[in-house]
């Protein structure tokens, strides 16, 4: 799918980047914002890959998603990420899991945007869902104003694995939103493998 069919599906009234009353060109963004979304090169044989640059109209389109309560925008992601993942990983694996909330922000939310996006994934690429495998024990302070080692100070641990029969020998897919400092998703990883998981592939929708 390219990026002008995904954005022309997820919005069609109005720009998500500057507001304009429609999109000129048909797809969800004018124009002018269109030329602004970056795709990321990810280096052969990365652990850790991004569809697009956290910026920008897909900035927009992910804090729309998450704090504005367009939970539908997680089937158009997730049928992105599907198709990036068919082009870019080819090595298999067996599920797919969402890097979790602790369950107080997910309450407070509503919803994990993150295990939206792996669950539909999941259904497209026929693959398992395996939510259950991680769970966030640690309701952390928000990153936004940290440093890199006071990001990685702020997760240790934050994690645990469970159900260790689902995760032993298993290879995993391991989905998140948006990727910062990367803190986040490699505390998640090796607590995956901490857990007896034999490879943990990171996707996330775009880098800051």
């Amino acid at each position: 799918m390219s990026i002008k069919k995904f954005f022309r599906l997820l919005w069609k009234e109005q720009c998500a980047g500057c507001g304009a009353a429609q999109a000129l060109n048909g797809c969800g963004f004018c124009p002018a914002c269109v030329r602004n979304v970056v795709e990321v090169e990810n280096p052969a044989g990365a652990d850790v890959l991004h569809i697009f640059r956290y910026e920008g109209p897909v900035k927009e389109s992910i804090r729309r998603f998450k704090y504005s309560g367009k939970k539908y925008y997680g089937g158009r992601f997730a049928l992105l990420a599907s198709d990036f993942i068919r082009k870019n990983v080819r090595e298999d694996f067996d599920a797919v899991v969402p890097v979790p909330l602790h369950w107080k922000k997910e309450f407070k939310r509503g919803f994990n945007q993150s295990a939206i996006v792996a669950s539909r994934m999941a259904g497209i690429l026929n693959k398992k869902y395996l939510p259950g495998v991680l769970v966030k024990r640690k309701n952390t302070s928000s990153q936004t104003e940290l440093s890199v080692e006071e990001r990685k100070k702020n997760v240790r641990g934050a994690f645990r694995a469970r159900r260790a029969h689902l995760i032993k020998g298993g290879k995993f897919l391991l989905v998140d939103d948006v990727y910062t400092s990367g803190a986040t998703v490699r505390e998640a990883k090796k607590t995956l493998l901490a857990g007896g998981a034999e490879k943990v592939i990171i996707l996330t929708l775009a880098k800051a």
